[in-house]
């Protein structure tokens, strides 16, 4: 191998190696289980294929942007009406997000309400946006 694609595995072994390390220490002694409108939630997530564009605890598409604490930002109300009175995409003339019905909407948030409930160390970092 050359050297250049030699140093992109180590960096992506050592990235996933470091990852599944802070996961297993922040749930070492967590015994939270996941309610069942938020495991309904997780299954639309995973129906939805939502991981194609959105990431989660830093894995998943980057397109669409880290939901991993997205309920702190938004909360539920706000996830809601999002899912179910989708934008227009960032960039796109005609192509609009998913749309959930309610009840879908407000499973979906209470899978992202426990997602952020997760003690994640500040995992993935927050990207260094400069001015």
């Amino acid at each position: 191998m050359k050297l250049g694609v030699k140093a992109f595995v180590l960096t992506l072994l050592t990235s996933l190696a470091v990852f599944t390390f802070l996961l297993y220490i922040s749930l070492i002694g967590s015994s939270q289980e996941l309610p069942a409108e938020a495991e309904q939630g997780k299954l639309i997530y995973q129906e939805k294929a939502c991981v194609e564009c959105h990431t989660l605890f830093g894995n998943g598409g980057y397109w669409g942007g880290d939901l991993t604490k997205s309920y702190s930002r938004f909360g539920r109300d706000g996830l809601a009406a999002y899912l179910t009175d989708p934008p227009l995409l960032s960039g796109a003339k005609k192509k609009r997000h998913d749309k959930l019905n309610d009840k879908e909407a407000a499973m979906v948030a209470a899978y992202l309400e426990f997602v952020n409930s997760v003690d994640n160390l500040t995992w993935p970092p927050e990207p260094n946006r400069k001015k």
